[in-house]
């Protein structure tokens, strides 16, 4: 299906609501992506003076976000710093607190059930750990075998089975070529460079899912003494690759040549450890400077392969945990008297419309930011040049994701993602009019000041109209979509944003509740005025 839908889904989750201090409203669209990841909170009576108001933005699954928007209002209250009136500690505390619970066996089943996922997956994943084990014991078995042996079994030794196909042999490549195991015996194959890996050397540089998945197939293909069946293969992709995967062994490198020495005779091998100890002193500087020269190759191999581990992704061992390779980004604003309070972990965000100008009250955590690039390295991560820890998340900091929080060096708060959320206090007076938060969705398409300056415009111009600020989020929804998916994913996303008035609107419609709209439905409202229709391109 990939990422996105053939068409958007237009259709909006909206409500509106208010106290005596304020009103809001609010909307939601799952827009070109196939799923919807994001949740929220409108809870203008958090207590008898607090309102609060949040949007999370799910990643790899919507079970982190809607178990947030389910349990951290009341973690939140739960906080002792909360209950003494210090609520940027206790948003902070409450942060770490939920993404610490998201690790407990407790909590991981209520994802699953929120996730939906059937409990065949669950049954998959223990029958993906044996499938390891096993790979582990043909790998035990390997490195105790003689090098005819291995020849052998995978097909190199020429006087035996010299064109034994792989499975991969019926597949052809871009270009035209045979498949690896049709170009023949020489090394140069897939299947070729396992059979280094197996007698104790794990080769540089790591492939991608779909060569690491072929690699399976064709080592346990060999292990059975026949080729994989289809169903094999499949079960191998389910698995997924493991954090790094064998090259091709270039023609001329030292495992090339491995096997090119592997087929003279025993006689010419006899022969020349003779001549060796002949020479005596004369080559033991060179063995000395060849053994100094592997050393260094095996040290520089040992590193590849911790990068690629580094590398690995979440799901790419075959293993999915709601929590570890899902997340979401928060952004939780606390209103008390005159006193806005707003804490933020990841690129949703908060904006206040100060006489009409943008006041970001959240900052965007990005992992090529100063700050979140120094904690990524410190607790032994990578930024990849399109602004990636680890090649996966675009992000810096969110609630879930333990797959990046293993450092057990390290505090919660110091981990590659931190679910620190960074806070921001402001004193509200008569020139702060309303507030805007919403995801990314929204923010990667217009600025801070554009949305401003969208709702500003809209409010002025239904001033007196009776019509909910939901109208004019369904408006700045439809403002954002992307007409189609071709360009770099801009206006693809879900969508969630609400707008909060710090003081009630006159005439205006406060009635609270949520409803679905249906993208064909115009937005007349119940004084009958018309607003603009949403789009369904």
């Amino acid at each position: 299906m990939g990422a996105y839908l053939s068409q958007p889904n237009t259709e909006k989750s909206t409500g509106n609501g208010g106290s005596k201090n304020l009103n809001y409203g609010f909307s939601a669209m799952q827009g070109w992506r196939v799923s919807m990841e994001d949740a929220h909170n409108c809870i203008p009576e958090l207590d008898d003076e607090t309102a609060m108001f949040a949007v999370y933005d799910g990643h790899g699954g919507e079970e982190v976000a809607l178990y947030c928007s389910k349990y951290l209002p009341g973690i939140i209250k739960e906080q002792k710093t909360y209950k003494e009136g210090k609520l940027q500690k206790a948003l902070e505390d409450a942060f770490l607190d939920i993404d610490a619970r998201i690790t407990t066996e407790e909590v991981i089943k209520e994802l699953v059930q929120i996730a939906g996922r059937p409990q065949e997956e669950t049954e998959k994943v223990a029958d993906e750990d044996d499938v390891d084990n096993e790979e582990a014991a043909l790998l035990h078995e390997e490195a105790t075998m003689t090098i005819e042996e291995l020849l052998t079994r995978y097909g190199q030794n020429q006087n035996k089975n010299a064109k034994k196909p792989c499975p991969e042999a019926s597949k052809e490549s871009e270009d035209g070529e045979k498949s690896h195991a049709e170009k023949g015996i020489n090394g140069e194959t897939e299947c070729g460079p396992s059979v280094v890996d197996s007698i104790g050397k794990k080769p540089a540089g790591a492939g991608n899912a779909a060569e690491g998945s072929k690699m399976r197939a064709c080592r346990r293909a060999a292990a059975s003494g026949g080729s994989a069946s289809e169903g094999s293969a499949e079960k191998s992709g389910d698995a997924g690759p493991s954090c790094s995967s064998s090259a091709a062994a270039p023609p001329g490198s030292a495992k090339s040549k491995f096997f090119e020495d592997s087929e003279e005779s025993g006689e010419e091998e006899e022969e020349e450890e003779g001549s060796e100890e002949e020479d005596g002193s004369e080559e033991d500087g060179e063995n000395s400077s060849e053994n100094e020269e592997e050393d260094d190759t095996e040290e520089g191999e040992e590193e590849d392969t911790d990068e690629e581990e580094e590398m690995c992704l979440p799901g790419m061992d075959g293993k999915e945990e709601p929590g570890s390779d899902s997340g979401t980004t928060a952004v939780v604003a606390l209103i008390r008297g005159k006193q806005l309070i707003v804490a933020n972990a990841g690129d949703s965000r908060c904006v206040v419309s100060e006489k009409g100008k943008a006041l970001d009250m959240s900052y965007d955590h990005k992992p090529e930011d100063e700050l979140e690039l120094a904690r990524i390295k410190n607790a032994g991560g990578k930024v990849t040049m399109d602004g990636r820890v680890n090649g996966g998340l675009n992000l810096s900091r969110a609630i879930g994701d333990h797959f990046y929080k293993r450092n057990k060096a390290l505090p919660a708060e110091e981990q590659m993602i931190s679910a620190l959320p960074d806070v921001k206090v402001l004193t509200l007076n008569d020139d702060h009019e309303f507030m805007v938060i919403a995801c990314d969705g929204i923010w990667n398409v217009m600025s801070s000041q554009e949305v401003i300056d969208f709702v500003s415009e809209r409010m002025k111009t239904e001033s007196g109209k009776n019509n909910p600020l939901s109208a004019i989020i369904d408006e700045l929804l439809d403002h954002c979509l992307a007409p189609d998916t071709s360009g770099d994913g801009t206006g693809c996303d879900n969508m969630t944003c609400m707008i909060v008035t710090f003081s009630p609107r006159s005439g205006s419609n406060v009635a609270e509740g949520t409803k679905k709209r249906k993208p064909e439905e115009t937005a007349v409202e119940e004084n009958g005025n018309d607003s603009k229709k949403p789009k369904t391109e």
